[in-house]
């Protein structure tokens, strides 16, 4: 495993040399839902053949939705084939067209595992998954493990913003969230669009709840909307790339895609706002009724494994476990200021954000 990452790593870093001059565009990050969960108790565990000794069917497959960067998500899941001898088939996509796939399937599900996204998404489509608590989960983090056993998080990595830093000096260089409504960045802030990124989403709830879920957080995304002077950005990469590019002089994007970038060499750097960001931990989850859990349930101990976790700080990313600790290269975790992350409030105020957003985006 730990062979084949690092050529993994070597491919990632060429690729995104390449992507930084304006080469291939990678897939859309994991986008939040529409749809909102619930918070009633977890049932039992749904879905598969039983054995006559009352254990799930050994199949030998795995349908694999999943909203992750081919380049470092499929030699894991190669490895997963190999470790175990299953089949894995892929469904690629953003997370929330992944969810709708899902959604539209009920009563007949074709996938098995859905992987990649926040975990906010997780939660707020719970309705449509299985609960499986991972064996691994004794040795992770609190914030990768759901209470109600419907997500496990894989890993973490806080909300940012970054600076084009040929454009502006470092002594003129942002520090909070609150100099995004400084007009001399009027029409030079690179946003996704948070009803459709979920690392967009995340940042503007990490404002909402810095500023306040009482109205002073919608208040500054109005502000904020105002001073992007109307224009979104169509996917998660087109952030980092539009700073890094100088088509734009500051973006909200996450960590991983902006140490990845820097780590090519593009010329931005990172913010970590004075008034706390958010680090909800991507996730993945068992696809309700599905036809091969056994399978399903295997791939989510193995994410959660330490021989996968260990490797993802050479991709850029923090890891769930308690005793897998994060590189050098990453700011210190006790140095970045968080918010108090309510992700039962984002997960089922997620509706009204997107009907908020829209009606001030197209004003």
């Amino acid at each position: 495993m730990k062979r084949k990452i690092a050529v993994v790593m070597a491919l990632v870093v060429a690729m995104t040399s390449l992507a930084a001059c304006g080469g291939k565009e990678e897939p859309a990050a994991a986008e939040p839902s529409q749809s909102e969960g619930s918070e009633a108790e977890a049932p039992e565990a749904e879905g598969g053949e039983e054995t006559a000794a009352g254990e799930l069917a050994d199949t030998g497959e795995l349908t694999l939705y999943y909203s992750n960067s081919t380049e470092w998500a499929d030699p894991i899941i190669q490895e997963f084939e190999e470790q175990t001898g299953i089949k894995v088939s892929l469904v690629q996509d953003g997370t929330s067209s992944l969810f709708a796939r899902i959604k539209a399937e009920a009563g007949n599900p074709q996938g098995d595992v859905v992987w990649g996204g926040v975990i906010d998404t997780y939660r707020a489509n719970q309705d449509l998954l299985q609960p499986y608590t991972s064996s691994e989960s004794a040795s992770l983090k609190p914030e990768a493990v759901d209470p109600n056993g419907y997500y496990t998080g894989f890993d973490m990595g806080p909300m940012v913003m970054v600076y084009n830093t040929e454009l502006i000096p470092e002594n003129e260089a942002p520090t909070s969230w609150g100099d995004l409504l400084d007009a001399k960045y009027k029409g030079k802030i690179a946003c996704a669009d948070p009803t459709a990124s979920s690392s967009a989403f995340a940042c503007i709830m990490s404002i909402i709840l810095a500023y306040g879920t009482d109205g002073e957080g919608y208040e500054f995304v109005e502000k904020l909307v105002e001073n992007m002077d109307g224009k979104v950005i169509s996917s998660s990469s087109g952030v980092y790339k539009g700073v890094a590019d100088g088509e734009y002089l500051i973006g909200l994007t996450y960590e991983e895609a902006a140490l990845r970038y820097m780590e090519s060499g593009a010329n931005i750097a990172i913010v970590y706002p004075s008034e706390g960001t958010s680090s909800s931990p991507s996730g993945c989850g068992i696809v309700k009724d599905c036809k091969n859990p056994k399978s399903a349930q295997m791939f989510i101990d193995y994410l959660s494994s330490k021989e996968v976790q260990s490797q993802l700080g050479a991709l850029n990313r923090r890891s769930v476990r308690t005793d897998v600790e994060d590189p050098d290269t990453m700011e210190a975790w006790e140095n970045i200021t968080f918010v108090d992350m309510d992700i039962d409030w984002t997960s089922s105020h997620t509706e009204e954000f997107n009907e908020t957003w829209n009606d001030y985006i197209t004003r």
